[in-house]
């Protein structure tokens, strides 16, 4: 059979099964017990089988009836998150963003200017955190993350990947002459899962052992403090690329022993699916993809 019963017929199926009550269901879908019974008895002519046990006072499922009521429910409930995903933006001129801190403060609002020139009608409004949000609580529309993709029920479109580099201010830079030296200075680490890596291939490419007694500076997913710290010139410290080009390139800071890491997570933008339909977050992606591209390579 590959021709389907009539929508309706199936709807008042599945409202009569949860209620087990004509009356009841007739009530919930505004419309008379008659109209309820006569769409059941469509549906099973349909079927050629009967869904429902009609009592005096009561109504029960047939075993056919049993076993068609999961799959109806699993059938409605994709067509309410299909409709719902896919419903008009009741916001089109509003762009609501969450980013990582880093990357909003160090990168993306200096440039937002240019996305607004460009499209002076949206109006964007940032979340700056590191905590992964609710797009249905927080009403999102796209959020910026750094990590590897991985976002249950989300779309993830990777925008960039990144290289870790251990650098410092150009004062301290004239002192530490020799991989070996790194020791006597202090080290400004960031704990998180990306930057860890990084120093374990550092220590190991230069057949060091960290020093556990190192003074150091330790601050939790925070690559805003670490900057500005290693900036100030208290510190060695190993920074993603996109964060530190413009510092490197105006010698605010200089890399150290040339040393580069690949990153083990990137850059990625991630939605619900149905929000990468919407045109204010196509135009905020390519503008966004721009500008990633303007970012220096590393050589």
């Amino acid at each position: 059979m590959n021709k389907l019963p009539p929508l309706n017929a199936l709807r008042y199926f599945l409202t009569a099964a949860k209620t087990m009550s004509f009356k009841e269901a007739a009530d919930q879908m505004y419309v008379t017990q008659a109209a309820i019974s006569q769409h059941i008895k469509t549906l099973e002519a349909f079927l050629g089988c009967q869904l429902f046990e009609r009592g005096h006072r009561r109504i029960s499922l047939t075993r056919a009836g049993q076993a068609l009521l999961p799959d109806i429910t699993t059938g409605f409930d994709y067509l309410n998150k299909g409709v719902r995903n896919v419903a008009l933006d009741s916001r089109p001129n509003i762009l609501n963003l969450t980013v990582i801190e880093s990357l909003s403060s160090r990168w993306l609002v200096p440039r937002l200017y240019r996305f607004q020139q460009r499209y002076p009608h949206i109006n964007v409004r940032i979340q700056p955190t590191n905590r992964l949000l609710n797009f249905a609580q927080d009403e999102l529309d796209l959020a910026i993350r750094f990590g590897q993709g991985e976002y249950k029920q989300l779309e993830s479109r990777q925008l960039a990947s990144d290289t870790m580099h251990l650098v410092c201010h150009p004062r301290l830079a004239s002192k530490i002459l020799t991989p070996g030296s790194l020791s006597t200075y202090p080290i400004l680490k960031e704990n998180s899962s990306d930057v860890m890596p990084a120093w374990d291939q550092f220590y190991a490419q230069h057949t060091i052992l960290p020093n556990n007694e190192q003074s150091a500076l330790q601050v939790d997913d925070s690559s805003i403090t670490i900057i500005e710290a290693a900036l100030a010139g208290q510190g060695v410290a190993m920074i993603r690329h996109s964060l530190i080009y413009e510092q490197l390139e105006r010698g605010q800071l200089v890399k150290l022993f040339d040393f580069s890491f690949d990153c083990h997570y990137a850059y990625y933008l991630v939605a619900p699916p149905a929000h990468f339909t919407r045109e204010k977050v196509q135009q905020f992606s390519s503008w966004l993809e721009e500008m990633f591209d303007e970012i220096p390579k590393v050589g």
